[in-house]
């Protein structure tokens, strides 16, 4: 049996929060999953400047902050509810301060397994769910990261999925691999499963590259790897198909197959800035992340 997930949802609001919520209502989650529904108010005053205020400049300023608040209770409330109706638990949380940070912080003091948000946000006051935000988010929270396109809102709701995996036998990436089989996906759903084995084209060294043993043996191992993918993981009702991929760009291979494959979603191992040695980390993550025409699951192993 799946063991149930604990998720973080931020939201704030805007179309891709609602897209992310709707991703989350439609996902196959394991039994007993729960979500708490956040949302970031920004900070407007510190306390020792609101202690300098004259007493009807406080009060103003305490109605202010007391509306804001009404105000982003009501939303997660409405958010909360949407997610019940899909039988999820919730609860909801409001936190003040910068987003990106508040976001970060709970996932790692609530001990969560997933944090999801929207990839985009609204402008103004509001305003947290930017690119700039999801993708701090994306690079330093301590679990999984969920990033939510918009494109993909009602893709997740069909009678099957299409997932995409750039595989590269990292421990990240087995992870994610074993995710994906013990979520309870739709009968017919296909996961296509890709290594991109990274080409150095300088002076025809692409030629005499192929021709080495060495890098044909860096093929055959690759090859090798993804047979564990669709040989030894049980996947049920599930098509699965593995292919290994030279290009001289690793990200743009991987968003190009997420494109060609039509992708619902595109899964990703990512262990963290320092293992250099990964192919699927750092920019080439971030890259992914950001530009891929899909929503895009990170699957976290820490150090």
């Amino acid at each position: 049996m799946s063991k149930a997930m604990k998720i973080l949802l931020a939201t704030d609001g805007s179309e891709t929060a609602h897209a992310a919520t709707d991703f989350l209502m439609g996902m196959p989650l394991p039994e007993g999953s729960a979500v708490t529904v956040m949302t970031v108010l920004k900070r407007l005053l510190r306390e020792d400047e609101v202690a300098a205020l004259e007493a009807p400049q406080r009060r103003a300023y305490q109605e202010t902050r007391e509306t804001a608040l009404a105000e982003a209770q009501a939303l997660l409330d409405t958010e909360a509810q949407r997610l019940r109706s899909a039988g999820l638990a919730t609860d909801t949380l409001i936190c003040e301060g910068s987003a990106a940070e508040e976001i970060v912080r709970q996932t790692g003091e609530g001990g969560y397994n997933l944090v999801t948000v929207g990839s985009h946000g609204t402008h103004g006051a509001g305003d947290f769910l930017l690119g700039r935000v999801s993708d701090r988010v994306f690079e330093y929270a301590p679990c999984s990261v969920l990033i939510v396109k918009p494109a993909s809102d009602q893709a997740v709701s069909d009678q099957h999925l299409r997932l995409l995996l750039a595989y590269d036998d990292s421990p990240p990436a087995r992870a994610a691999v074993e995710l994906c089989a013990a979520l309870p996906l739709p009968a017919n759903s296909k996961l296509r499963a890709i290594t991109v084995l990274p080409q150095i084209r300088m002076f025809r060294q692409d030629v005499h590259q192929q021709l080495s043993w060495v890098w044909q043996e860096k093929r055959e191992k690759a090859q090798m790897a993804l047979q564990w993918v669709s040989g030894e993981i049980e996947w049920k009702d599930i098509e699965v198909s593995t292919e290994v991929i030279e290009s001289e760009e690793v990200a743009k291979a991987i968003l190009d197959q997420a494109k060609a494959f039509d992708s619902d979603l595109l899964v990703i191992g990512n262990k963290g800035k320092h293992a250099f040695e990964r192919f699927l980390l750092g920019s080439v993550t971030a890259k992914v992340a950001h530009h891929a025409p899909c929503s895009v699951l990170s699957v976290r192993v820490c150090d």
